[in-house]
């Protein structure tokens, strides 16, 4: 398979965007639900907007075009990532993804034509890649589109407020040539961590590798002086109003980094809005940023940012953040695309509609197929957590077959499974290739999970892939040390590392890492330190346990822990 190059895609789509000839009636048809929630999802209430309030407030709505060649891509994006394949290493360029993923001219004609005859032909934009629309219309006419009724819904547990709906409809003669229109049903992330430790913050024991300060990773994972990367680029996504604070990575480069830096910083990226205060206070913004600084030392930082809050309604976001992270990092010129992506925030995947979970899904791989390496926390319920529907519940997006899933673990002699680490099978996607002989080999050979069976998709999806650390993380925030814990810290810990190893390779004149998991489980069990010791948390609406963590792969810990240096020896070689 030849890797396409140019723009015709592209350009196909723009013509087709612009070209009043193209217009036209839009051809009757039935209008249909798409979309629809059976009630408003756990931790959620209810408020009440006035009509003259969604008269007056504009939303920005997103609409995904379908991609035509999708399943051919990723084949495409599988050989590249796989050792010992003819395309391996060859990433795309940001035209020759746009241009393999272009949706069909019909598609762009259908869906001016749908919006023109909705009123809505002023209000489009020509999103930043070829497969998305967007309209800056008022709630109220949006409304009118889509057939439905938006509301401000409150999440119990943080205040924040936001504006969607539990259903929403479009033409049948649509169904083909739209993914996904959102802000519509889904809620937003929510971060899967951190927890914080009882201890008070004066008697944290952060001696003697107690904790899981830098130094004490530095030694358990292999990696010593890594001050002589500089190239790349390492990135960290941001949500949910989470900013990080430079003064509090100075104060923590100083106290604990093994190079005792207090100048090393990060760059604060906007992305739809977000803010970048000078001094964040967010726990999970600090611990992702000065533990992903500490371990990449001299390697740029960004922290993107990502707002989903204007325009407001009331105190209300109609936006929706996370595809606009996406769309935001893929509009990105090649050379300022980060080689790796920490990101520690999930939600159950069965509250996530299964139309934007695949499409977020697709985002990743292209990300992959561009060269960068995607890490994202497993979760910090075990299996499910409470799993009313009396079956286990996987944690997305780490059950997107292109990312990779960084699951905890606790201890340091030797360490064991972290009883909170997210681990499962995903009831969305199915097992990729990639992993199929592994898993097959753990549901022919293991006897530990005959009890737990009834209760996941064996066919599904695994993960973790891989584990780090998931407890008594020191973190600065406000120039205060407190304890931190769960996979949100797990995972750019792990981050860290494969933007080293992304680093070497530059540095050597290769390319990056790229979507590391055909590598990953090619190599991972000669390089990862196998965990044997401990299960994870089982559902307590089913009374049964979480996995056993067994020797070589299981949904505990994947593979295991990085030992950095082998990692650095295979990557050298490939």
């Amino acid at each position: 398979m030849s890797i396409p190059q140019g723009t015709l895609g592209v350009l196909l789509w723009v013509i087709s965007f612009y070209s009043s000839s193209l217009v036209g009636a839009f051809p009757a048809s039935r209008v249909s639900v798409v979309q629809r929630l059976d009630s408003v999802p756990a931790g959620w209430s209810k408020q009440d907007v006035s009509s003259m309030t969604k008269t007056a407030s504009m939303i920005k709505l997103r609409i995904q075009l379908s991609q035509p060649r999708i399943n051919d891509f990723y084949e495409l994006a599988t050989k590249i990532a796989t050792p010992g394949d003819e395309l391996y290493g060859q990433h795309l360029s940001r035209e020759a993804a746009d241009s393999f993923l272009a949706p069909a001219p019909e598609s762009v004609q259908l869906v001016q034509q749908w919006l023109e005859s909705e009123g809505l032909g002023g209000s489009l934009e020509m999103g930043k890649t070829a497969d998305n629309i967007i309209v800056h219309a008022s709630v109220a006419k949006v409304e009118k589109l889509l057939r439905t009724e938006y509301h401000s819904y409150t999440e119990q547990s943080s205040g924040r407020a936001v504006m969607r709906t539990l259903q929403y409809s479009m033409p049948d003669v649509l169904r083909d040539h739209i993914d996904v229109i959102q802000p519509t049903t889904y809620f937003g992330l929510t971060s899967t961590g951190p927890t914080l430790s009882q201890a008070e913050a004066g008697k944290l024991p952060f001696g003697a590798c107690a904790a899981s300060s830098p130094s004490c990773l530095s030694r358990l994972y292999n990696y010593a002086n890594t001050s002589a990367y500089s190239q790349g680029l390492m990135g960290i996504g941001g949500f949910i109003g989470q900013f990080a604070g430079k003064p509090d990575l100075s104060v923590f480069m100083q106290k604990y980094a093994t190079q005792k830096n207090a100048n090393e910083s990060f760059e604060c990226v906007s992305v739809n809005g977000g803010a970048c205060p000078p001094d964040g206070d967010g726990v999970e913004a600090n611990l992702d940023t000065q533990y992903v600084r500490a371990i990449t030392q001299k390697v740029p930082n960004v922290y993107y940012s990502t707002g989903g809050s204007p325009p407001m309604i009331g105190n209300s976001s109609v936006n929706e953040p996370y595809l606009e992270f996406l769309n935001y990092l893929l509009a990105l010129p090649d050379a300022h695309l980060p080689n790796t992506i920490s990101i520690s925030y999930g939600e159950d995947e069965q509250t996530v509609p299964f139309d934007y979970a695949t499409k977020c899904c697709d985002l990743f791989c292209k990300l992959g197929a561009r060269g960068v390496s995607i890490l994202i926390s497993s979760g910090d319920e075990g299996v499910g957590g409470q799993c009313p529907r009396k079956r286990f519940i996987a944690s997305f997006p780490a059950s997107c077959p292109w990312v990779t899933a960084v699951g905890g673990t606790t201890g340091v002699g030797p360490e064991r499974v972290w009883s909170g680490s997210g681990g499962g099978f995903s009831d969305y996607f199915a097992r990729p290739k990639y992993q199929s002989d592994t898993i097959n080999n753990w549901l022919a050979h293991d006897s530990t999970h005959e009890q737990q069976l009834a209760y996941f998709n064996a066919s599904g999806r695994a993960y973790p892939d891989i584990a780090a650390l998931a407890t008594g993380f020191p973190v600065i925030v406000r120039r205060i040390v407190r304890s931190i814990g769960g996979t949100s810290a797990s995972a750019p810990v792990v981050a860290g590392l494969v933007q080293l190893l992304s680093s070497d390779r530059l540095t050597r004149g290769k390319k990056p890492m790229g979507f590391l998991n055909p590598w990953l489980y090619k190599f991972g069990a000669s390089a990862l330190t196998d965990i044997t010791t401990g299960k994870n948390l089982g559902c307590q609406d089913i009374g049964v346990t979480g996995f056993q963590a067994v020797p070589g792969w299981d949904p505990t810990t994947g593979f295991g822990t990085p030992d950095f240096e082998k990692l650095l020896a295979i990557s050298r070689g490939t």
